[in-house]
């Protein structure tokens, strides 16, 4: 089991990771479908970045335990079990943030699942959890490969 150190370290690289796919998959469905991020143009601009904070936030803390570190002993079924459950997860935790975050600006509790209606079912959804999965994925991958990531000829 790698250390604090490197175990943080990592974790940090595959949250950033989910980051940048999340804002790169954003923009491509919004070219590709000519539809705007937010469904519900009720919600204020800072509303969805600040949801995704708290879920970048929250796929750290989830990639950053010990447990995870152990994740690819367990087999390659753990690891794409757990990389899914991390995937639904991220997805709750953005929508719950976003209609808590809307609640919050308009004092109007309909608004809390107002807010989560209009954005569950867009191809954005199914964005957060792709790139909370690909990046939990990535971590355990590179997790079992005992080391750092390497090109094949760096190897002896």
């Amino acid at each position: 089991m790698p250390g604090p150190g490197l175990r943080y370290g990592r974790s940090v690289f595959a949250t950033a990771l989910f980051v940048a796919l999340v804002v790169a998959g954003w923009g491509f469905v919004s070219l590709l479908t000519e539809t705007d991020v937010v469904a519900d143009r009720d919600i204020g601009p800072i509303v969805v970045p600040v949801s995704i904070g708290v879920t970048a936030l929250a796929v750290f803390v989830a990639l950053a335990a010990p447990r995870w570190s152990t994740m690819t002993t367990r087999g390659a079924g753990a690891l794409l079990g757990a990389s899914a459950v991390l995937a639904l997860g991220a997805v709750a935790v953005q929508l719950a943030v976003l209609g808590i975050l809307q609640f919050v600006a308009t004092g109007r509790p309909v608004s809390l699942l107002l807010a989560i209606a209009a954005q569950a079912p867009t191809p954005y959804t199914l964005v957060v959890m792709g790139a909370a999965f690909v990046s939990a994925m990535g971590l355990g991958l590179l997790a079992a490969g005992g080391g750092g990531a390497s090109w094949p000829w760096e190897k002896d």
